[in-house]
This record gives structure tokens, sequence and C-alpha cells, in this order.
């Protein structure tokens, strides 16, 4: 079902055209248009409901004719999307000449299998330009690869010929090094997907990554292999946490791209959103606010990069404590209808900033709209982020920590006694020697001290002092996106926890 849904609200969400193959007339009753509908409006959410709805009880998503349906729709999805269109804010022209150009260029082959090579070499001469223009290396090499044929066989022409071999050795070389620089950056970024703590080997690896592109990339400056060699700088700049060197890195590269025809907004704003992070570290908060506001220009609400934006600006308006305008922009991101399709771990990621929101409504820090207050239910908080719970040096410290806090809020002490002494053998087991955690140590070491302190707030601020002056020596780092890590800072968290204490 997850299929249909991502197609649906693909296909929705850019207005399909009124179309043979799937047609846009509210009238019609079929079964396609009547689960199309459906899906849509999250009337049935998985293959089960879909069987027992269209053929009766006891059917489930195995039953044949529900197969057929299903994958019937799947396929004219499919071809519907070919129609999507295209004149629509959320694409600018790169991503409009992308899509063409790869659909031109799969009719160019088709027509040529099928023995239209004249009507295939037209297609070919009218979408190599728009290719060419919006640097889509595969399509260039592939519409050259034709012509280069097309003059040595069906109409030879040895000038043209050697124009097109000419595009063809170009292209490769470019194609060559995308691949190179594409899996150098995938080597970086993939062990981050689902694990947030600290890895030592990053920065090293980076610099090679970096030395070795550098020579090639001196005489080419190709979009996609421009792309991954800046976004390696970055991750190098972030693992060594050179807030300085960040920000410059990203603003370079936003002047890099910036104008150019191939860029995309969502390439233009992914940049933008990691200037936000180092900006909101070097607490220059005026420039990350408009930082926000150009990341939100080259947004489309309810896309990828626009609930990124929104995250972004939330830890803005938590660092900065403004914690009625955070709970506004959560408020924000949360009643967007595509909320509850987003990827499963930037869910729990969201969970754990509403688990945040609500301590901070707990400590009377702002005020929810929906009256919530004295109803969250910290357990079932618990349970809904099973991903993170598994990251026991990175996304589930901040579970861990909004579970203590809540406790301490709601007097709940003989619990808290229980859970401060699990947190502290916790961080001994697993943070004491890891230098990307020693914050997280530093801080769970503070909150053990409130339990010998009586739950007495000076004496708790007494005995803690060693631990914080330890954790305030190394600042918030940028690598490993800490701001995860920490939404809000642990200096202000320790503010609220002598506030929740005697």
């Amino acid at each position: 079902m997850k299929e249909l849904k991502e197609l649906v609200h693909l296909i929705s969400r850019h207005k399909r055209k009124q179309i043979e193959i799937l047609g846009y007339n509210e009238e019609s009753a079929n079964r396609y248009e009547v689960m199309y509908d459906m899906i849509e409006s999250n009337q049935i959410q998985t293959d089960d409901a879909a069987a027992e709805y269209f053929f009766g009880t006891g059917k489930n998503g195995k039953y044949i004719q529900y197969r057929n349906l299903r994958n019937n729709l799947f396929k004219r999805l499919i071809n519907t999307f070919f129609f999507i269109d295209l004149k629509k804010p959320e694409f600018n022209n790169a991503q409009a000449a992308a899509h063409n150009c790869a659909k031109y260029a799969a009719a160019m082959r088709m027509l040529a299998a099928r023995g239209a090579r004249n009507s295939a070499a037209e297609i070919a001469h009218k979408t190599i330009a728009p290719a060419t223009k919006y640097e889509l290396t595969e399509i260039v090499l592939d519409i050259s690869r034709y012509l280069r044929h097309h003059y040595t066989f069906t109409d030879p022409h040895e000038k043209k010929r050697e124009k097109y071999e000419s595009l063809v050795s170009e292209y490769q070389h470019i194609l060559n090094l995308t691949i190179k620089s594409e899996g150098m950056y995938y080597n970086l970024i993939g062990p981050y997907i689902k694990s947030r703590s600290s890895k030592t080997w990053v920065s090293k690896m980076a610099q090679q990554y970096i030395s070795e592109l550098e020579p090639e990339l001196n005489n080419c400056d190709a979009y996609w292999p421009q792309l991954h060699y800046r976004i390696i700088l970055y991750i190098e700049k972030a693992s060594v946490h050179d807030y300085e060197g960040t920000q410059e890195v990203c603003q370079e590269a936003i002047n890099f791209f910036e104008g150019r025809p191939a860029t995309t907004k969502a390439m233009l704003s992914a940049f933008y959103h990691k200037l936000i992070i180092a900006l909101t570290l070097l607490q220059q908060y005026d420039k990350a606010e408009a930082a926000v506001e150009k990341a939100e220009e080259l947004a489309v609400a309810g896309t990828h990069n626009w609930f990124k934006g929104v995250e972004q600006n939330l830890i803005l308006q938590f660092y900065q404590k403004k914690y009625q305008s955070a709970y506004e922009v959560f408020k924000k991101a949360k009643s967007n209808k595509q909320f509850s399709h987003l990827p499963v771990t930037e869910l729990e990621s969201w969970k754990i900033y509403e688990g945040y929101i609500h301590l901070l409504e707990e400590a009377e820090k702002l005020n929810c709209s929906d009256g919530s207050k004295n109803k969250y239910k910290v357990a079932k908080f618990l349970n809904e982020i099973p991903e993170y719970s598994k990251d026991k040096q990175g996304m589930n410290i901040p579970i861990l920590l909004i579970h203590s806090l809540f406790l301490l809020y709601r007097k709940e002490y003989d619990k808290s006694y229980d859970r401060m002494l699990a947190l502290d053998k916790y961080a001994s087991r697993h943070l004491k020697e890891n230098e990307g955690t020693f914050r997280s140590f530093c801080f769970i070491k503070a909150l053990s001290q409130i339990p010998k302190a009586d739950f007495r707030a000076q004496l708790a601020n007494e005995k803690a002092q060693e631990w914080l002056s330890k954790m305030s020596e190394h600042p918030l780092r940028i690598s490993d996106t800490p701001y995860e890590l920490e939404p809000i800072p642990f200096e202000h968290l320790w503010e609220l926890v002598l506030e929740s204490l005697i």
C-alpha cells in the first residue's frame, strides 16, 4: 500500500490533468477512481482494508482479485505520472527540464528500437540542447551515443559523428567523476541514517576524499561532481566542529550554485539548512533568521525540504529561548497534511521535539492551544520511538532526558530517584569514553546529583557544578547534527531542572 500512497500523493499534489489513462471525471464510479480517491483522502490505510472494502468481509491484501486491482491501479498511476502538470510553483526550470528530457530520451530509445530511426534522431536533436543546458549528464551521454550511432550507420556524416564522439568522451568523464564523488558522499553519510552517534573516522575519510577530488575538479565545474564535493567539504568542516568554516563552505556553495540553470530549489535549500545550523550554533541569530526566510522562499509547504526548513526554524527558536514561537513553528509542521507521510526516523525526530514542547508547557514556558496540559502521556511517548531507542550513543539520549525531566516537574520523586540511578549507569556504560557524547555524559552526571541533594535546588546546583563546568568546556558541536541530540542546549535544560526542584 505504501507504494500506492506515495504515487497518489505525488500525483494529487501536482494536479493530474484530465487524460484518458486516468481521468479526472468526478462522476466516474469505476473502482480505480474510487480507490484513488479513498487513498488520497486517507480513508484506506492498508491493503487488507482496501481488499475488504472492495471485495467483502474476510478478504485481505493477498486476495487475487484485489492484487489485480491494486497492480492495475499502480500501472495507471505510473502512466499518469508522465502527465503531471509541471507549471507549478514547486517546479523550477531545472526540474521541469529533467522530467521532460528523461521522457523524451526514453521515447528516443523506444522509437529507435521500433525502427523509427529518423523520428528518434529528431527527438535527440531537440532534447540534447536543454539536457546540456541543465547538466543532465546521463541523458546527454545517452543521446550523444545514439547520435554517434545514427551518423555512423543511418545517416553517415563524419564531422557530425566526430562531434558526438567528442561529447561521448566528455560526458563519460563527467559521469565517472559523478559516480566517484557520489560514492564518497554515500560512504560518509550512510552510517548516520539510523544512528546519530559520533563517528571519529569521518574527518580523516572526508579529508582523503577531498584530496582525491580536488585535482580533477580544478578542470571540471560540472554540476553533480561539484555538488558532492561541496557536501563532502561541509561534512569535513562539521566533523571537526569548525563552525566558521562550515558557514564559509555553505555560503560559497550557495554563491556557486545560485543562478546556475541546473540548480534546483531543493539543492539550494539544503545548503541554506546547513547554513542555518552553523549560524544557530555560532549564536548569529539575526543571520540565521534571514537564512530561514531564504530557505522558506525555496520550498513548497508539505515537501521534504519544507519540513527540513521548519525543523531548522524550530531549533533556532529553541536556542533563542523563544519557546512560544517554537510551539507555533512546531504546530505549523504537525498540521500539514503531509506530516504523517514523513519517513519513520523523521517522524521520530518530530516526536522528540513534541516531547520538549510538552515539557516546556509543563514548565509553564509556553501555552499549547490544544488543551494538552496534564494530558501528555510520557509512557506513550517512549513507545512511539522504537528506532531511535536503539541508538544508545545518539538519539536515545534526548528520549531518556525528556522522561526524567517530566518526572521532576510532576514531583514524582520516587520514580525520579530510580530513573536518575538508571541514567547514571547508562551514562557510565554508553557515553563516558565517547568524546562525541561527553556533554551528554556530564549533563546526566549533573542530574545524578539531584537525589543526593534530596531534590533541593540550591544544594543540587552546588553538587552539580563540577560536571556542569566540564560540560561547558566542551561547547555544542556541529558534527553529527548535534542540535538533534540537544534541541534545547543542556545549559538551558539545567535552568528548567532547577525550577522543578524544591
